[in-house]
């Protein structure tokens, strides 16, 4: 089965008042918004992604994604109907909350206690041009690129993520009290510590089964290059060559030692917050930050290839895969190829990009038109009610 949005509804959404995408009855398993820039393609992008657990593709303030044109007591809105990948059909819904100003999540009309929840039944990895500086910024944009990827291989990752940042916050609370109670601190560095070995083993699982796909897909798609990678923290460096119960117990007493010196720095020292997904361009033996910008967007494209293959393979299903403005930058034989690899996932993709030209050998695709808050479908599909 194929996991797939089948209809979403945005209400007072960044440009949107209203709008609805109806896929019911089609098949295809890619979606192409088409149109000029600033026409909302990216925003459409952004819905889908709030639709599972996290801050969307945009990481942005619940405030900021209101419709600048709707009054002060109206609420932005998505909701949709998903078919997962075993088939079940769920309705989820996100917004803004009246009352207290944060999400609000709905799963078959009922309110969900955390985002957490959502990973059940919908998953969705993406890349955007916000993303070709990846390989050139810090570590923590590579971080959360790559616990995305984890989160929809094992869902209880972002539990785990949310309870170790959670943790590491009350911690550095309670050192900047006069008088922090030992226990308590104790107890914090006890959790943060058990959370940590448990999400480092976590990313080495993903980039070791990351790796194992990423040779079948240099034989399918030989014009991307392969990418190596591997995880730099000194917790992902001491699982594999020791038990994980002393490298617990090391972190517990090198957090207690660090107390004086995190208190001084406002911030915590240890920990898997500070470790680094590396990635190199394996053919040429050289990182990705020291690579092309054309070779670093292609890299960027292989890894969420390898991740697909690895989900097809490890999970049955892929999750819904969002690429803004990717094929654009691509050259045409690479951009083929490219489309030949997601055609054959059995997942649903979808894509945006300025000119239709760009996707016209995606003949089963569904093609939506994009301008001024306004979405209209392209070719079979029925008109979209706005």
């Amino acid at each position: 089965m194929t996991l797939s949005l089948r209809k979403m509804n945005i209400s007072q959404f960044r440009c949107y008042e209203a709008v609805r995408l109806d896929l019911t009855d089609s098949e295809a398993g890619m979606v192409v918004l088409t149109g000029p820039n600033g026409a909302g393609k990216t925003n459409i992008l952004e819905a889908v992604s709030l639709l599972v657990p996290g801050k969307g593709l945009r990481s942005a303030d619940i405030l900021e994604m209101k419709n600048r044109s709707a009054g002060p007591e109206d609420l932005w809105t998505i909701s949709a109907e998903v078919e997962t990948a075993s088939g079940l059909p769920v309705r989820i819904g996100t917004g803004l909350d009246r009352d207290v100003k944060r999400r609000l999540i709905r799963i078959n009309g009922k309110n969900a206690k955390t985002q957490n929840e959502l990973s059940g039944f919908i998953s969705a990895v993406w890349l955007t041009p916000q993303m070709d500086r990846l390989f050139l910024e810090g570590a923590s944009a590579r971080r959360k690129f790559l616990d995305r990827l984890v989160y929809a291989f094992e869902p209880e990752h972002v539990t785990r993520i949310n309870r170790y940042d959670k943790a590491m916050r009350e911690r550095l609370k309670l050192l900047l009290l006069d008088r922090a109670d030992p226990s308590w601190l104790q107890s914090l560095e006890a959790q943060m510590s058990a959370d940590a070995v448990s999400i480092a083993a976590a990313r080495l699982a993903l980039v070791a089964h990351l790796q194992q796909q990423v040779a079948g897909l240099g034989r399918a798609a030989p014009l991307f290059p392969q990418p190596h990678l591997a995880l730099q923290g000194w917790v992902e460096n001491a699982i594999p060559e020791r038990p994980a119960v002393d490298v617990e117990d090391e972190l517990k007493s090198k957090l207690a030692a660090s107390r004086a010196l995190d208190r001084a720095a406002g911030r915590t020292h240890e920990g898997i917050h500070r470790s680094d997904l590396q990635v190199s361009y394996a053919e040429k033996n050289m990182p990705a930050d020291q690579s092309s910008t054309g070779e670093q967007k292609a890299l960027l494209v292989s890894i969420i290839l390898a991740h697909a293959l690895m989900m097809q393979a490890e999970k049955g299903f892929v999750p819904i895969i969002l690429l803004d403005e990717v094929a654009a930058h691509l050259d045409e034989a690479r951009r083929h190829q490219l489309f030949d690899q997601l055609r054959a996932l059995n997942a649903q993709i979808w894509l945006t990009g300025t000119d239709e030209t760009v996707f016209a050998s995606l003949h089963t695709a569904k093609f939506f038109r994009v301008d001024g808050g306004h979405v209209a479908p392209v070719g079979p599909l029925r008109e979209v009610a706005l």
